[in-house]
């Protein structure tokens, strides 16, 4: 409901007689990341689809990197467009089992999201998703931004503009391949924080070019409602994508109000963007060849979180029911103690030679 009321945090347990009696028996994976759920379906949902379904690794970028490297045009292009807060939030770890959770009960009903952990039922409007994200949601939506037929009228203008001189094409896409690195390190932001992405990294689709134009020409665009959208395509069970937005489900989880237990998987130096981060070309990744083509000549530019659990006992984490999901994602090796919130302050952050 962009525009209107956020809604309040509120946590409400319901009565005995309210309660679901078709709770399933305890599943033993035994990696210390408890989870109850309301429902045989519930369980088998995650069992089934998402237990094992990988994690995109988080990205962030150091608050002063891109003036550190003479970005300056990109390092206002972010905090113009307000996209400085969701590229540069960071936490110290995050707990696999409960991003999972997340995803798994997880549907988008208009621009409201809903999901439940641990028997509390999450509902987050699009002005409180903004809030917590810090993302904008005034503007328009990237699907209809630019009107019909946009990318026919505009990729040579972007192309030109990111400063392609070498025109590459993967599977009908153009790529990065020979932009600045200040350029490659905006596609670089898109594809791995603002909407990641499994595959395909350096290549300019559609939504790619009109993201990039909106950022670079300071178009008012509804971020919020972007990410929200890009949440609810992975977690469809058709897909099998990976799950994005790891910090940012923590970020949500956290301001419910719900409590979060079992191993971590914690923050290590290739979250950080670096020097070294978004410097692979596209015929490395992605298997491209130049085109005969050269660069085309540009043309002319058109003129809340709302909590209610769902069993009384469920608001101690360690009594009642609990469910043991697996947790693990591969990303490290360890699975240290979580320290308090999981929160790293911004300042903290410093890019690290890999």
């Amino acid at each position: 409901m962009a525009g209107g009321r956020s809604k309040s945090k509120a946590s409400k347990k319901k009565g005995p007689t309210e309660a679901t009696t078709s709770a399933p028996q305890p599943f033993p994976y035994l990696d210390g990341s408890f989870l109850e759920f309301g429902s045989e379906e519930e369980l088998t949902c995650i069992l089934n689809h998402f237990a094992k379904r990988p994690i995109s690794p988080p990205r962030v970028l150091p608050e002063l990197y891109p003036q550190d490297k003479g970005y300056h045009d990109l390092d206002n292009q972010l905090k113009e467009s307000g996209l400085w807060p969701f590229v540069s939030t960071s936490r110290t770890s995050y707990n696999p089992a409960y991003v999972r959770a997340f995803y798994s009960n997880l549907r988008r009903d208009g621009d409201t999201i809903y999901s439940s952990i641990n028997l509390y039922d999450i509902e987050i409007d699009l002005p409180t998703f903004a809030r917590i994200t810090g993302l904008p949601i005034r503007g328009d939506d990237i699907t209809t931004y630019g009107g019909d037929n946009w990318i026919l009228k505009n990729e040579a203008v972007v192309i030109r503009e990111l400063g392609i001189t070498n025109l590459i094409r993967h599977s009908g896409a153009p790529t990065i391949h020979s932009a600045p690195l200040d350029k490659r390190l905006l596609l670089y932001l898109i594809t791995r924080i603002l909407r990641p992405r499994d595959s395909s990294h350096t290549s300019l689709f559609n939504e790619d070019l009109k993201a990039i134009h909106a950022i670079m020409h300071g178009a008012s665009i509804n971020w919020a409602k972007f990410v929200t959208i890009h949440m609810a395509d992975c977690a469809s069970i058709a897909t099998k994508r990976s799950l994005p937005y790891a910090i940012l489900v923590m970020d949500l989880i956290v301001s419910a109000d719900i409590h979060i237990a079992g191993p971590s998987t914690k923050m290590t130096k290739l979250w950080v963007i670096a020097d070294t981060t978004f410097k692979k070309k596209s015929r490395d990744q992605d298997g491209a060849r130049p085109s005969r083509a050269r660069a085309p000549a540009p043309r002319s530019r058109p003129g809340l979180v709302a909590v209610h659990s769902r069993h009384p006992e469920s608001a101690n984490p360690h009594s009642g029911r609990h469910w043991a999901v697996h947790g693990a994602d591969g990303l490290d090796a360890a699975t240290p103690t979580p320290r308090h919130d999981g929160v790293l302050p911004r300042h903290q952050l410093r890019p690290a030679a890999l």
